[in-house]
């Protein structure tokens, strides 16, 4: 049997590092397994749903690398639903409901002053058609409940192994609204049972609302697929993740410079058995990613470490790599630029502060004017090679004395701006004798 999973974010607002994380776990889990991975866009909610985050949710598994092999949108089977709707109001399965969300807010606060189960009574099963004619006759609409008949439902779960779920204490869902618009439990039943899916990962959030599923797709059909519950992601501060938190949304992170294979390297083993680690490819995270290695505790998100593996993504590229972004930063940074400056990179973009020290003519005004006047009444004639640095600084710890930092500080900060950076013996080079005598203002 072919593996399928599937991801199905709501198109209400940017995907953030939790979302991807279960995008990113369900598609591991199929690219193991040789199988198929599968992007529902779960846009029922027609008055919340955006074509613009649908299109961002494209993007953004594309620029990570996270492929589908098939994708559809909820949207378009509302003609499918209805099919299943009729079946299961045919069977007996789903019933209307005519109250308002007025009157519901009552029943459950008498039942909490009485201590009894917070459910719905599910009066509306014994209405009469008088009763009912009667509600539509005064302009309601009724939404539509399936009747749940198991009391305990077990199943294996793959990563929190037998769960046994107490339905009785759960109200029957609704399934269809007033307005005839199928809700996230049913359709999504539906969509698993059409698209054969095999298994569904997702965060543990849904681990009633999967016991409730598994009833809706019995009732349809017999269900077959295994599911699995991870521990959510949590914010630094513990809190949960958020749509509304675009600090951790991939959009922002893409903004930020951050490189896909550092965001992707933090997913794959935050809240796992394995070390935080940078990762060479994609395919690592494929060759060793084991579904049982995910913990059933939350994770958190450090920021800090999301940024330390960013930095050594970027130190480790290839003038080849990141070519073409370099062009569009400054077509003057070659192959020997990056390999001098990448080691004091953060991101791939911060390449734009040493091409501005290297190639602009900026004055800089010298502090130590006096020591600085006599370092340049010995600079090197051209060329320079990778030895002018220390011929040039022993001629002047010779003429005025200084060493260590007294020597080498005042003349990083005369030739760069900077009080750091990377080794002066191969940023000279790159700026050039004219460039320093243009700049030097003593």
């Amino acid at each position: 049997m072919t593996v399928i999973t599937r991801f199905a974010p709501s198109p209400t607002g940017l995907l953030h590092l939790g979302n991807i994380r279960t995008a990113l776990i369900n598609w591991l889990y199929a690219r193991t397994h040789n199988g198929k991975f599968i992007l529902r866009i779960d846009d029922t909610d027609q008055e919340r749903s955006k074509d613009e985050y649908i299109s961002k949710i494209k993007y953004d598994l594309e620029w990570l690398g996270i492929d589908y092999d098939d994708t559809f949108n909820q949207s378009s089977r509302f003609e499918r639903y209805r099919e299943q709707f009729e079946k299961l109001k045919a069977d007996g399965r789903i019933y209307p409901c005519y109250e308002t969300p007025e009157e519901l807010e009552r029943k459950r606060k008498l039942q909490m002053a009485s201590g009894g189960k917070q459910v719905y009574d599910r009066t509306s099963l014994s209405l009469t058609d008088e009763e009912k004619r009667g509600y539509e006759d005064d302009g309601r609409k009724p939404h539509w409940r399936f009747l749940l008949q198991t009391e305990r439902l077990k199943w294996n779960d793959l990563l929190k192994g037998e769960l046994d779920i107490d339905l009785t204490s759960l109200s029957d869902p609704v399934l269809f609204r007033e307005d005839g618009v199928p809700l996230y439990t049913f359709s999504s039943a539906v969509d698993d049972i059409d698209y054969n899916i095999t298994n569904v990962i997702r965060g543990d959030d849904h681990t009633s609302n999967t016991a409730v599923q598994i009833e809706i797709i019995n009732a349809i059909d017999k269900n077959r697929i295994t599911f699995a519950h991870h521990a959510l992601l949590k914010a630094s501060s513990g809190d949960k993740l958020s749509k509304r938190d675009n600090v951790i949304s991939i959009d922002s992170f893409r903004k930020s410079n951050l490189e896909p294979l550092a965001i992707l390297s933090l997913l794959a083993t935050i809240g796992t058995s394995q070390s935080i680690e940078l990762k060479d490819s994609l395919n690592q995270i494929i060759s060793e990613f084991k579904l049982e290695t995910i913990s059933t505790s939350p994770g958190r998100i450090e920021i800090d470490v999301l940024n330390a593996l960013n930095k050594k993504q970027v130190q480790k590229l290839n003038f080849d790599d990141v070519s073409e972004r370099l062009k569009n930063i400054d077509e003057k940074i070659d192959e020997k630029f990056w390999n001098t400056i990448r080691s004091n990179l953060e991101t791939v973009e911060g390449v734009k502060q040493w091409s501005d020290i290297v190639f602009d003519s900026k004055l800089i005004e010298a502090e130590d004017k006096e020591y600085i006047k006599s370092a340049m009444e010995l600079i090197p004639d051209d060329p320079w090679d990778e030895n002018t640095w220390e011929l040039w600084t022993t001629a002047i710890k010779e003429k005025t004395g200084r060493k260590g930092k007294e020597l080498f500080l005042p003349l990083r900060e005369a030739f760069t701006g900077m009080s750091h950076g990377p080794e002066m013996k191969l940023l000279i080079q790159l700026i050039g004798r004219e460039k320093i005598l243009e700049r030097v203002k003593t």
